[in-house]
């Protein structure tokens, strides 16, 4: 059975439970919040109802929602068999979760549909007030991630080893980098100071640059002229 004589054999059989109960289009149509013309649109087959719609109409029709479809050979845990055996509001209760289901696999992204890409990561990182040397000529090694979890501008990435850039950038987790040596004031860098890297934000003065950790635990480092400051490049989030 295609489509088409699906939607004319559940408008007949909506037809049919209607006149049974003595009810017109209009009737039914008010009680299932709709006009007389979707009543009759479904009752041609023109139109199918929507599956909410469906178990309503049963509901309204005092009938099985199997007694709106052909019949067919069912199996003991069959999901309509068990539906039809619950009270309206365990009924309601399934056809919640159903839709949840529902929705979530449609909004479900297969592991295997993501593009796995490199990108290289530098071999030290801190956020925290210690910090760690980073040298240019130190080897860089090669990280996969999927494609969706690099920010798009990404030149490389570095391992966050303390907690001074919390809430926004998190210990243990990978912070990514576009390469730049110039950047605004409030900027959020990896910066090399005096040898020791950091990732903060940069605040701009006339006479100094000021280093400041998110985390309020932490003190602001103030980086004078007679300081060894070098900017990295900024994060991308």
């Amino acid at each position: 059975m295609d489509k088409k004589e699906l939607a004319l054999f559940i408008g007949n059989k909506i037809r049919y439970y209607r006149t049974k109960m003595n009810l017109t289009q209009d009737q039914l149509g008010e009680k299932l919040n709709t006009k007389k013309a979707t009543i009759s649109n479904y009752e041609t087959g023109y139109r199918t109802p929507k599956q909410d719609d469906l178990f309503e109409i049963a509901h309204i029709l005092n009938v099985s929602i199997d007694d709106l479809f052909p019949k067919r050979h069912s199996k003991k845990n069959d999901i309509t068999t068990v539906y039809n055996q619950l009270t309206p509001p365990r009924q309601h209760n399934v056809l919640d979760f159903a839709n949840k289901q529902l929705e979530e696999q449609n909004n479900e992204v297969s592991e295997n549909d993501r593009n796995i890409i490199t990108i290289k990561r530098m071999h030290a990182a801190a956020a925290g007030v210690v910090g760690e040397e980073l040298f240019d000529d130190l080897i860089e090694e090669d990280v996969e991630f999927y494609e969706d979890e690099v920010p798009k501008g990404a030149d490389f990435c570095i391992l966050v080893n303390g907690d001074s850039m919390e809430p926004m950038i998190k210990e243990g987790t990978y912070a990514f980098i576009k390469r730049e040596t110039n950047i605004k004031d409030g900027t959020i860098a990896l910066v090399v100071l005096d040898g020791t890297s950091f990732i903060k934000r940069v605040d701009i003065h006339p006479e100094y640059l000021k280093l400041i950790s998110l985390n309020p635990k932490y003190e602001d480092i103030t980086v004078s002229s007679f300081n060894d400051l070098k900017v990295v490049g900024k994060i991308v989030l």
